[in-house]
């Protein structure tokens, strides 16, 4: 029988594979360190409630599916192709921005 610990653990793993996320990348986007992915990971730690939420929030998914021994992987699919969408339009945004200031810059100095 496989411990909550052990599921939490294999579905991070899972999830992140799906999304080709590294811990670096699932850390950032639930706002905490790599080593804590990590550590949960491998079942040293076991997140907080507000943790949990911060984790599902990263993969757009409900907190239960973290612990689910059956996620669908359609859905996560799904997750992961809007999660790579966003996540390049957040990017596109940036660069775009980055032009427009560059650009204004020039032509205030002309």
């Amino acid at each position: 029988m496989t411990d909550i610990r052990e599921l939490l653990a294999i579905n991070l793993k899972n999830l992140r594979a799906a999304r080709g996320w590294s811990q670096a990348k699932l850390a950032e986007k639930a706002k905490t360190s790599t080593q804590y992915i990590g550590m949960i990971e491998t079942k040293i730690k076991y997140p907080s409630s507000s943790m949990v939420h911060r984790l599902a929030n990263a993969f757009s998914i409900d907190p239960s599916k973290l612990f689910s021994r059956d996620i669908d992987p359609q859905t996560t699919m799904k997750n992961a192709k809007k999660a790579v969408i966003e996540d390049f339009s957040k990017e596109i945004c940036s660069i775009i921005n980055s032009l427009a200031v560059e650009k204004v810059k020039n032509i205030s100095e002309d």
